[in-house]
């Protein structure tokens, strides 16, 4: 059932290490040896340490990321813990003969840009998260006491540069509701420490095309599809209902806990872990709204799950707190990339009724904009009594409370999207014109009638379909008709001499 991705693929290839299974009662649940057979003992000790630091799947995810960089400090003899200077000289070179970066320095500063390539094996995303993971990786073992220096990733300047910002702040200590600091706690937070960084990409927005009504009648026509299938198992249509009812992201479903879904006691809701939470649930989902969203979970509980469970426990009351909700037929935690597998198999008989290929991440953006136009009609759009004082206030607690964003610009540029449906719909409707080529004039180049009684130029917007035999007159401006008329007047001229 598990895949492996193409970036996945480059990681393993870029690696020389292995792994190996510890003994039973030993604290190391995984050895990884290099190429030499010999034990990689910071990697396995990281990797012993992270156990209790988020979820499974970022460790894992680290993990994959820092299997080439300790292949490459096996093969360049260099100690992993060196201090900071002789590291980050082996950090370029790996980033240059490894990775086939550019690397363009700034010795003011002490940092250095990364650029990739066409050669650089990996995506742009992937090497951030590889930075990432070095960075963790460092930090995890001076916690622990094992690196004896300051972490490597960061740049000492920009630290310093960063507290002494911090210190002449005004109003430092105040909350952001109150108005009085000099800038948020989310801008203080964000300034930027780390010694690798990539330019910045352009800012994320969401894609216009799948904002559009047809796009959005299309993904909940297939979503609605697979809901009704008797070929989607209970447990990919309770995940399903979730994400539909929740806008939360995926890995939030998959990997909610028992003890999250029961939320003590509490109906409708259930706590997950959140995107940066390290682990912890944090975040509150609510489907109470839609009843059918219990009825799957209903299903999936009281009919599957017990099948899987490794006890065949029928009551969530006997299950650990921590115990995974969700559990593959093995009986092991369900996973986002099970899910996946699960969801391309009927997806692709079924995207032909939506105009654009979507993913179930598209999920989320969808109900975030189905959320804001309900909100402005709610407040009055399209009259003259529109609230735009409430619409603002809501919409900012539905992206902190509801999505859970730690930004509020977030919400912006879903708003900004919002705003460009008009002017494609108003696109689609000039190149359907041009379909039937059917052209418009502008009132303010409207003919007079001593211009147009030669020249039939007006065709309605909504005609008939044109036949081989139709003849198709063309409205042209006031310009053209003075050009046209100067030929004629020329050729009038030439014919009476």
């Amino acid at each position: 059932m598990s895949t492996t991705t193409p970036q996945e693929k480059s990681l393993t290839n870029l690696s020389q290490i292995r792994r190996v299974r510890g003994q039973p009662g030993e604290p190391y649940e995984l050895i990884f040896l290099d190429q030499h057979d010999r034990i990689v003992v910071p990697l396995t000790e990281w990797y012993r340490l992270r156990i209790a630091q988020g979820p499974a799947s970022t460790r894992s995810t680290y993990l994959a990321c820092l299997m080439p960089w300790f292949t490459f400090l096996a093969n360049d003899g260099c100690p992993w813990n060196s201090p900071p200077e002789r590291l980050r000289k082996a950090l370029l070179a790996f980033h240059r003969d490894c990775l086939n970066c550019k690397l363009h320095p700034n010795r003011e500063m002490d940092t250095v840009t990364i650029d990739l390539t066409r050669e650089t094996p990996l995506r742009e995303s992937t090497l951030k998260v590889m930075r990432a993971a070095l960075r963790d990786f460092y930090l995890v073992m001076r916690e622990a006491g094992l690196y004896a220096f300051a972490n490597p990733l960061s740049s000492e300047i920009l630290i310093a540069f960063k507290r002494e910002q911090e210190r002449t702040l005004a109003n430092k200590g105040a909350p952001d509701h109150a108005g009085v600091r000099g800038e948020t706690h989310e801008q203080s937070r964000r300034r930027p420490t780390a010694f690798l960084r990539q330019r910045q990409p352009q800012q994320w927005k969401p894609e216009v095309r799948k904002e559009l009504a047809d796009v959005r009648e299309g993904i909940c026509k297939v979503i609605d599809s697979m809901l009704d299938s008797t070929k989607v198992s209970v447990r990919e249509k309770a995940v399903l209902h979730l994400l539909q009812s929740t806008g939360a992201r995926l890995h939030e479903i998959v990997l909610m806990t028992v003890g999250g879904y029961q939320n003590e006691g509490i109906v409708g809701q259930a706590q997950v872990i959140n995107k940066g939470s390290y682990g912890r649930e944090v975040k509150t989902i609510y489907f109470a709204g839609n009843p059918h969203v219990q009825e799957a979970l209903n299903a999936y509980l009281e009919q599957v799950r017990p099948l899987h469970d490794p006890q065949k426990r029928r009551r969530l009351a006997d299950v650990d707190p921590k115990a995974p909700l969700f559990l593959t037929e093995r009986g092991t935690p369900y996973s986002p990339k099970a899910f996946y597998w699960h969801w391309y198999r009927h997806y692709a008989s079924l995207q032909n009724k939506c105009p654009v290929r979507f993913s179930p991440h598209d999920l989320r953006h969808l109900f975030v904009t189905e959320y804001l136009i309900r909100l402005k009609m709610k407040c009055g759009l399209g009259t003259e009594h529109f609230d735009a004082e409430t619409y603002l206030s809501e919409r900012e607690a539905f992206g902190s409370q509801i999505m859970n964003w730690r930004s509020a610009w977030t919400i912006d540029i879903y708003d900004q999207s919002r705003n460009a449906e008009a002017i494609f719909s108003t696109l689609a409707e000039y190149q359907r014109d041009l379909s039937q080529r059917h052209h418009v004039v502008q009132p303010d180049l409207a003919m007079n009638h001593s211009q147009v009684q030669c020249i039939p130029s007006v065709i309605p917007q909504a005609g008939p379909e044109l036949g081989p035999e139709t003849t198709v007159v063309w409205a042209l401006d006031a310009e053209t008709l003075d050009w046209i008329k100067s030929m004629e007047q020329q050729a009038q001229k030439s014919m009476e001499r």
